[in-house]
């Protein structure tokens, strides 16, 4: 019995170890930043939380981080299981149109980043089509803009979409096709056959992408910062990185930190849930 409880502890140590140096150390020492302030010799406050408060430039980060995953997400999602579908409908050359849409994201991010920085710079390779279609240049990325958003969300969308698509391309395998033909049968067309069979059978393998996609979107940070900037398209973990790089204020961005943390367990609570639940 003795032996056998110290094997366990001992397989289990290397966890705890790890849990211990990279996850409870980190967020204890950014939670105590957050809540302490500095030029008062460290005593507990809410300042940190208060210059987030009168920062402008903050709210545009925390609705950034609203609107960037929503969109994001609810694009990947459609995308996903359009080219899954389509790949399942059996089309020429399907494999080869797999692999297609999978490079994107075995493609390096910064790799990916940086390769969409060219294609929609002002001279880039975008503009460069539109200049060859006589409809003239525009500013993709232009801080601020709703088309910069845009831009941004189409890119993040475009790398983590096969995500998205392998999940429910394998959902789809798994179905049994004795359902879709037996609905086929009674007469229903393609578009009833998806909406009343497909889908709810789909319902899980959905849900899963919300899930895994959207705790990844909230933590969105290499696609805006590299394409727009830190002012372009603000989120909260490019706002963090901002005042931590440029202003050395390691308090409020620790409480920008500590925000998202909140903000992610929130939008999450209600997925996992429903997911418990089922």
């Amino acid at each position: 019995m003795v032996a056998g409880r110290s094997r366990r502890w001992f397989l289990a140590a290397p966890l705890l170890a790890y849990l211990a140096l990279f996850l409870a150390y980190p967020t204890a020492y950014a939670l105590k930043l957050a809540f302490t302030d500095a030029p008062t010799g460290g005593f507990p406050s809410l300042e940190n939380f208060r210059v987030l408060w009168h920062d402008a430039l903050f709210w545009q980060a925390l609705v950034g981080n609203v609107v960037l995953p929503a969109l994001t997400v609810a694009l990947e999602l459609v995308s996903g299981l359009g080219l899954a579908l389509l790949v399942a409908s059996r089309v020429p050359a399907r494999r080869l149109l797999r692999a297609v849409i999978v490079v994107p994201f075995a493609l390096p991010e910064i790799v990916f980043l940086t390769i969409m920085r060219y294609v929609f710079a002002p001279h880039g390779y975008a503009n460069a089509a539109l200049v060859a279609a006589g409809v003239g240049p525009v500013e993709w990325l232009r801080p601020g803009r709703p088309l910069a958003y845009a831009t941004v969300v189409a890119v993040d969308a475009w790398h983590t979409t096969p995500v998205a698509f392998l999940l429910l391309v394998a959902a789809l395998a798994a179905m049994p096709e004795e359902i879709g033909e037996a609905a086929r049968l009674d007469g229903a067309g393609a578009v009833r056959r998806l909406a009343f069979v497909t889908l709810p059978l789909l319902r899980p393998t959905l849900l899963a992408v919300v899930l895994l996609r959207g705790l990844d979107a909230l933590r969105v940070f290499a696609t805006p910062l590299v394409l727009a900037g830190v002012e372009g398209v603000p989120v909260l973990s490019t706002f963090a990185y901002h005042q931590w790089s440029d202003y050395g204020n390691d308090g409020a961005a620790a409480a920008a930190a500590t925000v998202l943390a909140v903000l992610s367990a929130v939008a999450c609570l209600p997925l996992l849930r429903r997911a418990a639940t089922r």
